[in-house]
C-alpha cells in the first residue's frame, strides 16, 4: 500500500475520532453524530464522482469512504439508545439462601431504570417515597450509552456472551454433576438474573452433596464455569453494601474482583470481613477454615 493511502486511513480514522469524542464529552448527541458521518459519506461520494477519472484520488476517495462506511454501520446501532433512561439506580435486595441451611446467601442488586429525571437527588426522594432502599444512583451519560452499545454488538457478534440464569443452571449442574430441584427453583425465580449466583449455588450444592458443613453465614459472589473455575461480577459496592446493611459478616468474592473491591472498602469503610477466591474448592476451603476458627474460638470462650 502506498504511504499516501496509510495516510488517508490514519486521517479518515481521526476524523471520526474527533466527533467521538464529542458525542462521549456529551456536546453533541446520538443523531447529529451519526447525521456528520453519513454527511461525510455523501461528501465522499461526490468526490468520487468529481474525480473518477483521476486513478490516484480516485483510490484515496475510496479508501476514505470504506473506512467512514464500516463506523458509520458500527456506530448506526446508537440510534436504538436516543431515548435511554435519564438516571440508572441500584437499591438493596435481601440476600437469598438458595438452599435452606446452608448459610450460603446470593447477592443481588435491584436495577432500576427511571426516564426524565432533572437530578440524581429528584430519582432519590422519588423511590424514597417508595419505599425503595436506594445504594446508589447514576446519571446515564453518553459514556454510558456508548458502552452498553458497545456491548450489545459483542453480544450480536458472538463475542461476548450474554449470561442467563439458564446458562448458571447449565454450568452449576454440570460441576456439581446432576441437577437438583432446589437448583431449579431458585433460578426459575423472577428476580434472579445474570451469571453472580453461580459460585454461591456450587457452594450450597457440595454442602447439599455432603462434602462440607457450614454453621456461618456468608454471603457469596461470583460466576463459574463447568469447571468451578470462579470468575468476576459487576456491582460489586451494591453487593458489599446490601451484605452489610443484612449484617453478614463475611463475603467471598472472585479474585478477579480484589483489587476493585479494596478500593471500594476503603471508600465506605464496610464492616465485612471480605475473602477472594479464584476456584470453587477453594472457597469450600476457606468455608472450612472460617467454621473451625469459629469452633476452637467458641471452645476457648
Amino acid at each position: 500500500m502506498k504511504k499516501s493511502s496509510i495516510v488517508t486511513g490514519i486521517l479518515s480514522i481521526l476524523f471520526y475520532l474527533l466527533f467521538l469524542l464529542l458525542y462521549i464529552q456529551d456536546v453533541i448527541n446520538e443523531l447529529l453524530f451519526l447525521f456528520i458521518l453519513l454527511i461525510s459519506l455523501n461528501f465522499l461520494v461526490i468526490l468520487f464522482l468529481v474525480f473518477r477519472k483521476k486513478r490516484d484520488i480516485k483510490r484515496e476517495i475510496i479508501i476514505s469512504t470504506s473506512i467512514i462506511f464500516v463506523l458509520f454501520c458500527y456506530e448506526l446501532p446508537l440510534i436504538g439508545y436516543y431515548t435511554s433512561p435519564s438516571h440508572l439506580a441500584y437499591a438493596y435486595i435481601e440476600p437469598t439462601e438458595a438452599l435452606e441451611g446452608s448459610g450460603i446467601y446470593s447477592i443481588g442488586v435491584n436495577q432500576l431504570n427511571l426516564e426524565n429525571e432533572k437530578s440524581k437527588q429528584a430519582v432519590e426522594e422519588l423511590l424514597t417515597k417508595q419505599h425503595i432502599d436506594v445504594l446508589s444512583v447514576f446519571e446515564v451519560n453518553q459514556k454510558i450509552v456508548y458502552g452498553i452499545k458497545n456491548r450489545q454488538i459483542l453480544k450480536w457478534l458472538q463475542l461476548q456472551k450474554e449470561h442467563s440464569p439458564e446458562e448458571t443452571k447449565e454450568n452449576v449442574a454440570l460441576y456439581l454433576g446432576h441437577e437438583d430441584e432446589w437448583l431449579k427453583n431458585f433460578l426459575s425465580r423472577s428476580d434472579i438474573g445474570g451469571d453472580s449466583s453461580g459460585l454461591s449455588l456450587a457452594l450450597s450444592g457440595r454442602i447439599n452433596q455432603g462434602d462440607f458443613q457450614n454453621k456461618l453465614t456468608i454471603a457469596v459472589t461470583g460466576s463459574i464455569n463447568k469447571n468451578g473455575d470462579v470468575f468476576s461480577v459487576g456491582k460489586m459496592k451494591e453487593k458489599i453494601q446490601i451484605t452489610e446493611k443484612t449484617g453478614i459478616p463475611y463475603m467471598i468474592i472472585p479474585s478477579e474482583n480484589a483489587e476493585e473491591v479494596a478500593v471500594i472498602q476503603k471508600e465506605i469503610n464496610a464492616n465485612v470481613e471480605i475473602f477472594d477466591v479464584s476456584h470453587v474448592d477453594e472457597a469450600v476451603q476457606l468455608i472450612q477454615d472460617l467454621n473451625e476458627k469459629k469452633d476452637n474460638n467458641d471452645l476457648f470462650n
